[in-house]
């Protein structure tokens, strides 16, 4: 009887060793896929705050809605086990990608077409371009954080990718814009918007693009990307954009 007694305990202790490994497995596989999804939360607010459900209603309906489907099935303790849905994040990001195409796509021409004067002083490598002379750009905007023109990691790989384009178009030559966010006087801002202008054309040059082939000025805070008066706006508008000549 002892020995039933005791067989049954040790049933029990590996069947509730059992739950708990299943259990942390479970919550373990949903850490794992946490940064991901609060990635893409942030760029459905960045693209929401840059009016996505306006310029680009579908994407965004179908970025909103891959987003769920992630989120739900991160939940489980078994995250995208079902075959039917291993491949929710490749659809996510091929979603997030369509959207942030079709914005850039649009960002041309919701920005005003006059040009905006630089700030008094030399300004070597500063060009206003003339008005008809861009085209539609393939490269990436890349943003700073608040106050600085110092390249992120992030941007890096965005400034990698261009740079392979450029390289692949050996003839295009580019004016990059600085811009900045709404706060600060607008003689502050022309003057960090050419930091980070010039702060990416230096990358540019380090890779092996002629200097010659890339000018650059300064818009401060007079061209903003997003509307709006928060953080999830101003994000957006600390940027360097590419213009194609």
């Amino acid at each position: 009887m002892a020995q039933k007694t005791k067989a049954g305990h040790l049933s029990w202790l590996a069947l509730l060793c059992a739950s708990v490994a299943v259990i942390v497995a479970g919550c373990a596989t949903t850490a794992s896929y946490r940064p991901e999804i609060e990635g893409m939360k942030a760029a459905l607010a960045q693209a929401k705050a840059a009016g996505a459900e306006t310029l680009a209603p579908e994407e965004y309906a179908h970025a909103e809605a891959c987003l769920d489907w992630l989120t739900h099935e991160a939940t489980e303790y078994d995250p995208l086990a079902d075959p039917s849905a291993r491949n929710v994040i490749g659809k996510c990001r091929a979603a997030f990608d369509a959207l942030q195409k079709k914005l850039a796509a649009t960002r041309e021409s919701r920005l005003p077409m006059e040009s905006v004067p630089s700030p008094a002083g030399p300004k070597p490598d500063a060009a206003t371009p003339s008005p008809g002379a861009s085209k539609e750009s393939p490269l990436k905007d890349v943003f700073f954080d608040f106050d600085k023109s110092l390249i992120r990691p992030d941007a890096k790989k965005t400034l990698d990718e261009n740079v392979r384009w450029l390289k692949g178009n050996p003839n295009a030559t580019i004016t990059i814009e600085g811009h900045c966010d709404e706060r600060g006087t607008r003689e502050y801002n022309l003057g960090l918007g050419e930091r980070r202008a010039k702060a990416t054309r230096e990358y540019l040059v380090a890779t092996g693009i002629d200097a010659k082939r890339i000018k650059t000025i300064s818009y401060g805070k007079e061209r903003p990307f997003a509307p709006g008066h928060d953080e999830s706006a101003w994000k957006l508008s600390r940027r360097a954009h590419f213009v194609l000549q």
